[in-house]
């Protein structure tokens, strides 16, 4: 079996540019070429329908779960978790400050990682902005607390994922001047955030040039608003890596289609 070149891809960028279709296509892909890989929905509304239809080796746990499990360890007592995170306080605590249960539920899967060697895990990750806090927690976090068992565990995750190969960072992006904008400005602000090296790259998904190349069209016979459309992407994506257009109406589909070409990714 080939060790993939990373152990923990996460895959971020604006809601509805497709993170969750290309998560589970990289899962997907890392599968069917004999790897051990699992998928984890992090923050995003776990999609279990979809994971039975496509046969999805799962991750399947959340925020609140992980949390508990942590509190757990920490206080040597399942029990007296369970009662900790169904109180006001916590629940509230989350809300006020929503990196903290991420940087737990990352902090898990890191774990999960450490006791499986030969695991890799394919993040989907929650939109930029909270993908941003995730990363920011830990360092922030360290920087109240100072020292203690908190503290003991952020720089534990921190050496995990400055480890060379563990981690990549894929911002998705849509073939658009707006979104591609965007996507380096979240690439910079993960590229100068304190903590690891996030190895950040990006990724365009639904582009017609790879289309059209794929299926042999030659752009001479498209009509004038096409071309147009296809020159001012040729200049917006520059040099990214791009992934085919897939003409299909089923997301089963689509993922299934997609799954082959997130080798380039890797």
């Amino acid at each position: 079996m080939k060790v993939p070149p990373k152990r923990l891809y996460i895959l971020t960028g604006k809601g509805g540019v497709g993170k969750t279709s290309l998560a589970m296509a990289m899962t997907k892909h890392l599968e069917s070429t004999g790897h051990n890989v699992k998928y984890n929905s992090f923050y995003q509304e776990p999609e279990r329908t979809l994971w039975k239809k496509l046969a999805l080796p799962v991750l399947d746990i959340d925020l609140n779960t992980s949390a508990e499990i942590y509190i757990g360890r920490k206080l040597n007592s399942k029990t007296i978790a369970s009662w900790i995170m169904k109180t006001h306080f916590f629940k509230s605590l989350f809300q006020m400050i929503p990196g903290l249960g991420h940087m737990i539920l990352l902090g898990h899967i890191l774990d999960e990682l450490d006791k499986n060697p030969d695991l890799v895990i394919v993040l989907d990750s929650p939109a930029s902005g909270h993908a941003l806090t995730m990363f920011e927690s830990s360092s922030n976090f360290k920087k109240i607390f100072r020292a203690g068992l908190i503290v003991k565990d952020i720089e534990k995750m921190h050496t995990f994922l400055s480890r060379p190969g563990h981690l990549k960072t894929l911002i998705v992006s849509l073939a658009t001047e707006l979104a591609i904008n965007e996507a380096r400005d979240l690439q910079n602000e993960l590229a100068n955030s304190n903590g690891p090296d996030l190895n950040v790259e990006l990724m365009v998904n639904d582009s017609y040039l790879k289309y059209l190349k794929d299926n042999q069209i030659d752009e001479k016979d498209l009509p004038d608003f096409l071309k147009n459309k296809i020159e001012l992407e040729k200049e917006i994506i520059g040099n990214i890596k791009s992934l085919p257009h897939i003409d299909e109406s089923e997301q089963v589909g689509v993922i299934e289609e997609l799954a082959p070409h997130m080798g380039a990714f890797l």
